[in-house]
């Protein structure tokens, strides 16, 4: 039996204004509409799962909305939200984070009886029930735009009370992928203050880092960029005492996020026809909105072509990839409806590569480099990128905005090289 009941999310982002889809879409202006709505719309959900299902507190990990637009209309609305959530009896436990540090909050708002929003030093708040305290919340806020304290250490459970007692913090853990690290901290600082479990914020994958205590990155509750794919939502946590004593944590995903990104993979092989190419495309659209979990209203997907085609040239003309956008518009009125971000080509021009290797040309002496490059040693390729790559890195701006490359992004540049050579020499 359950003797805890929380809900964890985190990385809301209210009011993101994606910038980037209206730059890289035809369709930008409403694409950012839709998601500025979209995260709305998972707030929305959030609440009516907890006034449903009346867990004992929700924990919101930072970064609920984005600082720079000091949005008035995403804090209402997380305001009466959380008026909702105390009329069902709900608590709620705030985190700030680094989009949404404690000198961007608007001090204005009154927050109803049933929030409590951390403060700059950790601090620790009982859940009652029945008149007895049956957990203990530490939590700490991001005091500016730049945390870069260790927060973790200044978490410390309390001995004078013997049930469940849960952390909330925004953070980087060392070895998470994240490029913008703030509040930095190890799963051994986590380990140390002695906690039951931690809810974290800042990650936008779902994560489970430790059972024992129990470490979780909710992730995000909608999915911002094509780089977030996949369902996105919070977890709902359920603690039961554990049989060698201690707790135990049970969590389960739930889906909150309306718009779902997603790579659709067009294979093109073999194709020649630009009848037959348009049905595979719609075919690889309707394949990736099938794999969509219920609860997703739209699909916003990165078309990627692949496969030897006679249509290569033709496909990689960014005018026709607008063209056959435009035509697959239609797809936006299914069910999820389909949204295309942007088309890439990773094809190749339809030609006989045996044929053409054993040819006595500039093209078979340029494939054969190529194939030798590709099975050889990776030093040989190491060795002809960085020569290539030379007088970019040796120009004093340029230096500082490119990263060395690793072997897949050299094999990348190889095989990209052996397609612009063929459909240079050979299919024009």
């Amino acid at each position: 039996m359950d003797v805890v009941r929380y809900i964890h999310a985190a990385d809301l982002h209210l009011d993101t204004p994606f910038l980037g889809i209206a730059r890289e879409t035809a369709q930008g202006e409403h694409l950012a509409r839709l998601l500025r709505d979209a995260a709305f719309t998972a707030m929305e959900r959030l609440f009516r799962l907890c006034e449903t299902e009346k867990p004992h507190f929700l924990v919101l990990a930072g970064d609920i909305y984005n600082e720079e637009n000091h949005s008035i209309k995403a804090q209402l609305a997380l305001r009466d939200g959380c008026r909702r959530l105390e009329a069902a009896g709900v608590r709620v436990f705030l985190a700030h984070g680094n989009h949404d540090p404690l000198s961007s909050r608007l001090t204005a708002i009154a927050w109803p009886d049933n929030v409590t929003v951390f403060g700059q030093e950790a601090e620790c708040r009982p859940v009652e029930q029945d008149g007895r305290v049956i957990a203990l919340v530490h939590g700490i806020s991001h005091a500016r735009l730049r945390e870069n304290r260790n927060l973790a250490r200044q978490f410390h459970r309390d001995a004078t009370q013997n049930c469940f007692q849960l952390g909330v913090l925004h953070c980087t853990l060392e070895g998470q992928t994240k490029a913008d690290r703030y509040a930095p901290c190890t799963l051994e600082d986590l380990k140390a203050a002695g906690l039951d479990a931690w809810a974290l914020g800042h990650v936008h994958e779902r994560r489970i880092l430790s059972q024992t205590p129990f470490v979780a990155y909710s992730g995000s509750t909608q999915g911002l960029h094509i780089n977030e794919p996949g369902p996105r939502g919070c977890l709902r946590v359920g603690v039961s005492p554990a049989p060698g004593g201690g707790y135990r944590c049970r969590a389960e995903p739930v889906r909150l996020g309306p718009v779902q990104w997603a790579v659709a993979e067009a294979d093109l092989d073999g194709v020649e026809q630009l009848d037959a190419a348009e049905a595979r495309l719609i075919a690889a659209l309707e394949a990736a909105a099938e794999a969509t979990e219920p609860g997703c209203e739209a699909l916003i997907v990165r078309l990627r072509l692949q496969g030897r085609t006679g249509l290569d040239s033709l496909l990689r003309d960014p005018t026709r990839q607008a063209e056959l956008t435009e035509r697959l518009e239609g797809l936006q009125t299914a069910t999820p409806g389909i949204w295309i971000k942007d088309v890439q080509a990773d094809t190749s021009p339809l030609l006989d590569m045996e044929a053409a290797l054993a040819r006595e040309d500039l093209l078979g002496e340029t494939l054969r480099l190529a194939q030798k490059l590709e099975r050889g040693p990776e030093d040989d390729l190491t060795a002809l990128t960085d020569a290539a790559l030379a007088p970019l890195y040796s120009h004093n701006q340029l230096r500082k905005l490119l990263a060395p490359l690793d072997a897949s992004q050299r094999r990348a540049l190889l095989e990209e090289a052996r397609r612009l050579c063929t459909d240079l020499l050979e299919v024009r």
